[in-house]
């Protein structure tokens, strides 16, 4: 999730939104564990257990919400059945209880916007016209992907009103697919466009 969330930033997302259907625990280097021998046990997960026998010392005995004949079983605090358990959901703690809303946002340059507008060539000159906004944006066109090789002869900054012309450095990449970038001050992609030489956008 967190490779998911960092690829939408470099791409051009200003945050990014995320919204689980329960809460969960996370701790580095392991959750605590408690023993339930597994006779006391029909089926046992990490942080519940359906249980065979009556009792067991060191867990929490409590009936589903929705059967109250059937009983689970839960350990104390966040602790679980399994060893070594780094995150675990399922259980009766509040951080299981609670359904996070996390907005991730980049500190670094997140006053810099930047959108394409339109893409116009001539020969093999493209010209664009973009709404930028915050610091310096930069152009660039890559060959086949966002990160790929530059195939311009120089990236150049996109002008206070919005424009800035990219020359491709020679005509092997004439017929190549193309992506269009605009970039911020660190390198971070802020908008991209497919494009081609010769079809105006």
């Amino acid at each position: 999730m967190a490779g998911r969330i960092e690829h939408a930033l470099d791409v051009g997302w200003t945050s990014v939104r995320v919204v689980t259907d329960h809460g969960w625990l996370l701790l580095p280097g392991g959750l605590p564990k408690v023993d339930l021998p597994k006779h006391l046990t029909e089926t046992r997960w990490a942080r519940c257990a359906v249980m065979a026998g009556e009792s067991a010392s060191g867990v929490v005995r409590a009936p589903w919400h929705w059967n109250r004949t059937q009983w689970f079983a839960t350990p104390p605090g966040i602790a679980c059945f399994n060893r070594s358990e780094e995150y675990a959901h399922g259980g009766l703690s509040i951080q299981e209880c609670l359904i996070p809303d996390l907005v991730v946002t980049r500190v670094e340059g997140a006053e810099t916007a930047g959108s394409i507008t339109s893409v116009t060539w001539r020969g093999l000159r493209c010209f664009v016209e973009a709404a930028v906004r915050g610091g310096p944006v930069t152009a660039d066109l890559r060959l086949g992907r966002p990160t790929g090789e530059s195939v311009a002869a120089a990236a150049k900054p996109v002008d206070a009103e919005g424009a800035v012309s990219l020359v491709l450095a020679d005509d092997e990449h004439e017929e190549a697919a193309l992506v269009l970038v605009l970039l911020d001050g660190a390198g971070r992609v802020l908008a991209q466009r497919p494009v081609r030489v010769g079809v105006d956008a």
